[in-house]
This record gives C-alpha cells, sequence and structure tokens, in this order.
C-alpha cells in the first residue's frame, strides 16, 4: 500500500479581477498542484505500491472509456468506489415556460463527476495542514506572459552565461498548468520584441533570454 503523506496541502491566493461590497479585490484559491500524472506513470505507481500486474490499470481504463459511456447511453448512473458518472443535460437558452421547450432547446452539457463520501475523506487524509503562497496579481497567462519575477526567480544561466528556462521550470515557479506554462513561454518569443529565444533540445524545449 503507498505510504500516509503527512505534507501540506500547497495552495495559492490571488486576487481576482471583481471587486468584493468593501470595493478591494476579491480573493480566489486555488491548488498548486499542477504536475499531470499520465496512465502508463499511475499504471507503473499502482503495480509498486498496490502489486497489481503491469498494464493492468491501463487495461482497466481501457475498458472504463467504452463500457461508462454505453451504461450512461442506457439512462443508467454509473457509480464506483471513487464516484458516479451521470449525463448533464442542459439549455441552449434561457427559458421560462416549459411549455414552449422542445429537444433542440437541450444538449448535452457534459458529464458530471461526484467523488464518494469515501473518496473525498481518503484524499483529506492526505494533508495535515495547508501552506498558503500569496500573490499580490491574478494567475493569468497575460501577466505572465510578459516579463515578471517568477520568470528571473527561474531562469538559469548555461555555460556561456546565458539564461534559459523549461516549461517544467516555469510551471514550478508560476503554478499554471504546464499548457499554460508552455503559453505563455511561446508568447514571449513573439512580436516586434521578444523576451525569449524558443529551441528544441532533444525532447525538450529551452527558452533562452534574448
Amino acid at each position: 500500500m503507498a505510504r500516509q503523506k503527512t505534507d501540506p496541502l500547497h495552495v495559492v491566493v490571488y486576487p481576482s479581477n471583481f471587486n468584493g461590497d468593501n470595493g478591494q479585490k476579491m480573493l480566489y484559491v486555488s491548488s498548486k498542484a499542477r504536475e499531470e500524472i499520465e496512465l502508463d506513470k499511475l499504471d507503473a505507481y499502482c503495480h509498486e505500491y498496490e502489486h497489481l500486474p503491469k498494464g493492468y490499470v491501463t487495461r482497466c481504463f481501457v475498458a472504463l472509456m467504452y463500457a461508462i459511456p454505453y451504461l450512461i447511453g442506457e439512462h443508467k448512473r454509473v457509480k464506483t468506489p471513487i464516484g458516479s458518472f451521470y449525463i448533464k443535460p442542459q439549455f441552449l437558452r434561457t427559458m421560462t415556460e416549459d411549455d414552449i421547450v422542445t429537444a433542440s432547446d437541450i444538449w448535452l452539457g457534459g458529464i458530471d463527476f461526484r467523488p464518494t463520501k469515501e473518496f473525498r475523506e481518503a484524499v483529506q487524509r492526505q494533508f495535515k495542514s495547508i501552506q498558503i503562497d500569496r500573490r499580490n496579481h491574478p494567475i493569468d497567462t497575460n501577466y505572465y506572459s510578459q516579463r515578471n519575477p517568477e520568470l528571473e526567480s527561474c531562469l538559469s544561466s548555461d555555460t556561456n552565461g546565458n539564461r534559459y528556462v523549461t516549461v517544467e521550470e516555469y510551471r514550478c515557479a508560476t503554478g499554471l498548468s504546464a499548457h499554460s506554462a508552455r503559453k505563455c513561454l511561446d508568447n514571449m518569443t513573439k512580436g516586434d520584441n521578444p523576451i525569449l529565444l524558443k529551441t528544441k533540445i532533444g525532447t525538450t524545449n529551452v527558452y533562452t533570454e534574448i
């Protein structure tokens, strides 16, 4: 079994673009965890710590990709130990009179996942405290697509004195997702006065300061 963690829950507290009743910016809080674990790593983790056969978790998820949509299509709510899956129909526009509603006014807005109480409690037990990273600015791609303190903090120097950063380093420094961090770095390579130059070294994109 995987060990019980005692690490703090890392969160980011930052202002939004909206004012509260007191005239000050409303605050948001979000998880600082942005690293994505792909299915192959989850499979390897379960093999090592849960002693499952290699490939077992992958095969289960491949099967569920077919089984769950089929069962939902039969108007069933699929309940699992971690939560339930069910369809989420929505109106395409605001409706106030039920006698004029037709099928064309409704669409499948998405699939909802509702965690079970046991799964939520299992996640909560992983954290014994909360560690807060306070930001004085909104977390958005516009801010992080220009020179900023977080960029300065994660720029490293090579043997020639050139400063560079990778997507993973920028992601860790900013709290952005890997996709957003890459987008912001790419934005800084564009325009009349680019900040960074993007080059590929092996399988890694490196952004060097101009």
